[in-house]
Protein backbone atom coordinates (compact mmCIF):
# COMPACT_ATOMS: atom_id res chain seq x y z
CA UNK A 1 0.00 0.00 0.00
CA UNK A 2 1.48 3.33 -0.91
CA UNK A 3 0.82 6.35 0.89
CA UNK A 4 1.34 10.06 -0.66
CA UNK A 5 3.53 11.97 2.55
CA UNK A 6 1.32 15.44 2.13
CA UNK A 7 -1.60 12.96 3.07
CA UNK A 8 -0.41 11.17 6.33
CA UNK A 9 0.68 12.92 9.38
CA UNK A 10 0.47 11.81 12.93
CA UNK A 11 2.83 14.49 14.11
CA UNK A 12 0.37 16.42 16.46
CA UNK A 13 -1.85 13.25 17.77
CA UNK A 14 -0.20 12.96 20.64
CA UNK A 15 -3.04 12.97 23.83
CA UNK A 16 -1.63 10.39 26.03
CA UNK A 17 1.24 10.72 28.25
CA UNK A 18 4.54 10.28 26.58
CA UNK A 19 7.23 7.68 28.27
CA UNK A 20 10.52 5.79 27.33
CA UNK A 21 11.71 2.39 27.47
CA UNK A 22 13.62 2.83 30.29
CA UNK A 23 10.76 3.81 32.39
CA UNK A 24 8.22 0.39 31.72
CA UNK A 25 9.17 -2.70 34.10
CA UNK A 26 10.05 -6.07 32.25
CA UNK A 27 7.34 -7.85 33.73
CA UNK A 28 5.15 -5.50 32.43
CA UNK A 29 6.18 -5.66 29.21
CA UNK A 30 6.89 -9.18 29.45
CA UNK A 31 3.11 -9.53 30.79
CA UNK A 32 1.72 -7.70 27.12
CA UNK A 33 3.99 -9.16 24.61
CA UNK A 34 2.47 -12.28 25.32
CA UNK A 35 -1.12 -11.63 25.46
CA UNK A 36 0.01 -9.07 21.81
CA UNK A 37 1.55 -12.09 20.38
CA UNK A 38 4.25 -9.75 19.02
CA UNK A 39 6.84 -7.47 20.91
CA UNK A 40 7.85 -4.19 21.88
CA UNK A 41 10.82 -4.22 19.91
CA UNK A 42 9.13 -5.55 16.31
CA UNK A 43 6.57 -2.64 16.68
CA UNK A 44 9.52 0.21 17.36
CA UNK A 45 11.44 -1.53 14.12
CA UNK A 46 8.00 -1.40 12.24
CA UNK A 47 7.60 2.31 13.47
CA UNK A 48 10.95 3.28 12.54
CA UNK A 49 11.07 1.49 9.16
CA UNK A 50 8.10 3.72 8.17
CA UNK A 51 9.21 7.38 8.60
CA UNK A 52 9.27 7.57 5.13
CA UNK A 53 5.58 7.24 4.92
CA UNK A 54 5.07 10.34 7.25
CA UNK A 55 4.66 14.00 5.99
CA UNK A 56 7.94 15.21 4.89
CA UNK A 57 8.60 18.47 7.61
CA UNK A 58 11.50 20.81 7.80
CA UNK A 59 14.33 18.67 9.53
CA UNK A 60 13.78 15.31 7.22
CA UNK A 61 17.06 13.80 8.47
CA UNK A 62 17.41 15.29 12.34
CA UNK A 63 17.72 12.53 14.80
CA UNK A 64 15.96 14.76 17.27
CA UNK A 65 12.80 15.80 15.28
CA UNK A 66 9.10 14.33 15.05
CA UNK A 67 9.47 15.39 11.16
CA UNK A 68 12.42 13.09 10.50
CA UNK A 69 11.71 10.59 7.52
CA UNK A 70 14.77 8.82 7.63
CA UNK A 71 15.10 4.94 8.51
CA UNK A 72 18.26 5.14 9.00
CA UNK A 73 18.51 7.77 11.53
CA UNK A 74 19.07 6.50 15.37
CA UNK A 75 15.92 8.68 17.38
CA UNK A 76 17.21 11.02 20.06
CA UNK A 77 14.51 13.11 22.22
CA UNK A 78 11.48 13.81 21.02
CA UNK A 79 11.60 11.53 18.15
CA UNK A 80 13.02 8.69 20.29
CA UNK A 81 10.00 10.18 22.82
CA UNK A 82 7.12 9.66 19.92
CA UNK A 83 7.83 6.40 18.56
CA UNK A 84 8.98 4.42 21.72
CA UNK A 85 5.47 5.64 23.42
CA UNK A 86 3.70 4.62 19.85
CA UNK A 87 4.98 1.60 20.10
CA UNK A 88 4.25 1.11 24.07
CA UNK A 89 0.48 1.92 23.10
CA UNK A 90 0.39 -0.69 19.94
CA UNK A 91 1.71 -3.04 22.05
CA UNK A 92 -1.00 -2.34 25.05
CA UNK A 93 -4.06 -2.26 22.59
CA UNK A 94 -3.14 -5.54 20.57
CA UNK A 95 -2.87 -6.86 24.36
CA UNK A 96 -5.92 -5.89 25.60
CA UNK A 97 -7.45 -6.64 22.43
CA UNK A 98 -6.31 -10.51 21.83
CA UNK A 99 -6.04 -10.95 26.12
CA UNK A 100 -8.50 -12.22 28.65
CA UNK A 101 -9.64 -9.83 30.88
CA UNK A 102 -9.85 -10.36 34.53
CA UNK A 103 -12.47 -12.80 34.88
CA UNK A 104 -10.48 -14.79 32.14
CA UNK A 105 -13.12 -13.64 29.41
CA UNK A 106 -11.87 -12.90 25.80
CA UNK A 107 -14.02 -10.02 24.49
CA UNK A 108 -12.37 -9.11 21.56
CA UNK A 109 -13.07 -5.81 21.83
CA UNK A 110 -10.51 -3.58 19.57
CA UNK A 111 -12.63 0.49 20.94
CA UNK A 112 -12.57 -0.94 24.63
CA UNK A 113 -8.84 -1.93 23.91
CA UNK A 114 -7.90 1.58 22.14
CA UNK A 115 -10.32 3.64 24.66
CA UNK A 116 -8.24 1.71 27.65
CA UNK A 117 -4.92 3.40 26.74
CA UNK A 118 -6.46 7.03 25.67
CA UNK A 119 -5.98 6.54 22.08
CA UNK A 120 -8.59 7.61 19.25
CA UNK A 121 -10.23 5.48 17.09
CA UNK A 122 -8.97 7.95 14.06
CA UNK A 123 -5.59 7.28 15.34
CA UNK A 124 -6.15 3.65 15.05
CA UNK A 125 -7.16 4.09 11.18
CA UNK A 126 -3.81 5.78 10.73
CA UNK A 127 -1.73 3.47 12.85
CA UNK A 128 -2.97 0.89 10.79
CA UNK A 129 -3.00 2.67 7.18
CA UNK A 130 0.99 3.74 7.85
CA UNK A 131 2.42 0.78 9.94
CA UNK A 132 1.75 -3.12 8.54
CA UNK A 133 2.97 -4.52 11.20
CA UNK A 134 0.05 -3.36 13.60
CA UNK A 135 -2.29 -3.42 10.60
CA UNK A 136 -1.25 -7.32 10.31
CA UNK A 137 -1.50 -8.26 13.56
CA UNK A 138 -4.97 -6.76 14.31
CA UNK A 139 -6.12 -8.49 11.21
CA UNK A 140 -5.08 -11.61 13.11
CA UNK A 141 -7.30 -10.68 16.04
CA UNK A 142 -10.16 -10.65 14.53
CA UNK A 143 -9.90 -13.96 12.38
CA UNK A 144 -9.10 -15.23 16.19
CA UNK A 145 -12.58 -13.90 17.00
CA UNK A 146 -14.49 -14.87 14.18
CA UNK A 147 -12.37 -18.65 14.78
CA UNK A 148 -13.52 -18.36 17.80
CA UNK A 149 -17.35 -17.47 17.02
CA UNK A 150 -17.59 -20.84 14.56
CA UNK A 151 -16.21 -22.71 17.46
CA UNK A 152 -19.31 -21.48 19.99
CA UNK A 153 -22.02 -21.97 17.09
CA UNK A 154 -20.63 -25.70 16.36
CA UNK A 155 -20.81 -26.48 19.93
CA UNK A 156 -24.11 -24.27 20.85
CA UNK A 157 -25.52 -26.37 17.41
CA UNK A 158 -23.78 -30.06 17.57
CA UNK A 159 -22.45 -30.23 20.84
CA UNK A 160 -25.35 -28.80 22.81
CA UNK A 161 -24.94 -27.74 26.65
CA UNK A 162 -26.72 -29.02 29.73
CA UNK A 163 -29.63 -26.71 30.92
CA UNK A 164 -30.98 -27.76 34.76
CA UNK A 165 -34.13 -29.16 34.97
CA UNK A 166 -36.26 -26.79 37.07
CA UNK A 167 -39.75 -27.60 39.09
CA UNK A 168 -42.06 -25.53 40.25
CA UNK A 169 -38.99 -23.24 40.32
CA UNK A 170 -36.69 -24.90 42.15
CA UNK A 171 -33.60 -27.01 40.66
CA UNK A 172 -34.27 -30.57 40.37
CA UNK A 173 -30.34 -31.28 40.60
CA UNK A 174 -31.12 -32.99 36.54
CA UNK A 175 -30.13 -31.79 33.17
CA UNK A 176 -31.06 -31.83 29.75
CA UNK A 177 -29.18 -31.54 26.64
CA UNK A 178 -30.05 -28.26 24.52
CA UNK A 179 -28.78 -27.52 21.07
CA UNK A 180 -29.63 -24.26 19.28
CA UNK A 181 -31.35 -25.62 15.60
CA UNK A 182 -30.92 -21.85 14.61
CA UNK A 183 -27.15 -22.05 14.49
CA UNK A 184 -27.15 -25.20 13.05
CA UNK A 185 -28.81 -23.91 10.20
CA UNK A 186 -26.54 -21.15 9.56
CA UNK A 187 -23.32 -23.09 10.49
CA UNK A 188 -24.05 -25.57 8.03
CA UNK A 189 -24.91 -23.28 5.77
CA UNK A 190 -21.69 -22.11 5.72
CA UNK A 191 -20.01 -25.29 5.09
CA UNK A 192 -22.51 -26.35 2.64
CA UNK A 193 -23.69 -24.40 -0.26
CA UNK A 194 -26.61 -26.99 -1.11
CA UNK A 195 -27.94 -26.49 2.26
CA UNK A 196 -27.90 -22.30 1.43
CA UNK A 197 -29.84 -23.56 -2.24
CA UNK A 198 -32.43 -25.96 -1.59
CA UNK A 199 -32.18 -28.05 1.71
CA UNK A 200 -32.54 -25.63 4.50
CA UNK A 201 -35.59 -23.22 4.13
CA UNK A 202 -36.82 -20.85 7.00
CA UNK A 203 -40.35 -20.07 7.59
CA UNK A 204 -41.57 -16.23 8.20
CA UNK A 205 -41.67 -17.02 11.88
CA UNK A 206 -37.68 -17.28 11.61
CA UNK A 207 -37.57 -20.98 12.25
CA UNK A 208 -35.99 -23.41 10.88
CA UNK A 209 -38.75 -25.91 8.38
CA UNK A 210 -40.51 -28.35 10.25
CA UNK A 211 -39.95 -30.79 7.57
CA UNK A 212 -36.47 -30.42 7.74
CA UNK A 213 -34.44 -33.60 10.29
CA UNK A 214 -32.52 -31.53 12.34
CA UNK A 215 -30.72 -34.48 13.91
CA UNK A 216 -29.60 -35.32 9.90
CA UNK A 217 -28.18 -31.98 9.67
CA UNK A 218 -26.46 -32.13 12.87
CA UNK A 219 -24.61 -35.37 11.57
CA UNK A 220 -24.18 -33.94 8.27
CA UNK A 221 -22.53 -30.74 9.97
CA UNK A 222 -20.38 -32.44 12.53
CA UNK A 223 -18.96 -35.06 9.60
CA UNK A 224 -18.42 -31.96 7.32
CA UNK A 225 -16.09 -30.19 10.30
CA UNK A 226 -14.06 -33.68 11.23
CA UNK A 227 -13.58 -33.41 7.53
CA UNK A 228 -12.31 -29.68 7.38
CA UNK A 229 -10.40 -30.30 10.07
CA UNK A 230 -8.30 -33.01 8.76
CA UNK A 231 -7.88 -31.38 5.61
CA UNK A 232 -6.10 -28.74 7.27
CA UNK A 233 -3.74 -30.29 9.49
CA UNK A 234 -2.83 -32.65 6.47
CA UNK A 235 -1.73 -29.12 4.67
Amino acid sequence: MTISRCCVSIRAMAKYELITFDKLGAETVAFHEARAGTTLAELLADIVSCRDRLAEGDSANNPNSVSCVDPTVRAEGDLKLREETRAWLMLQILSYYRGADENGTHRYSLSGAYKKVHVSAMTIIKWREIYPLFSAQIQAVQSEMVETIREEAYRRAVVGHDEPLVHQGLKTGETVKKFSDTLLQFTLMGYDAKFRRQEVNMNHSGSIDSNVNIEGLRDKLAERLRAKAKAESDN
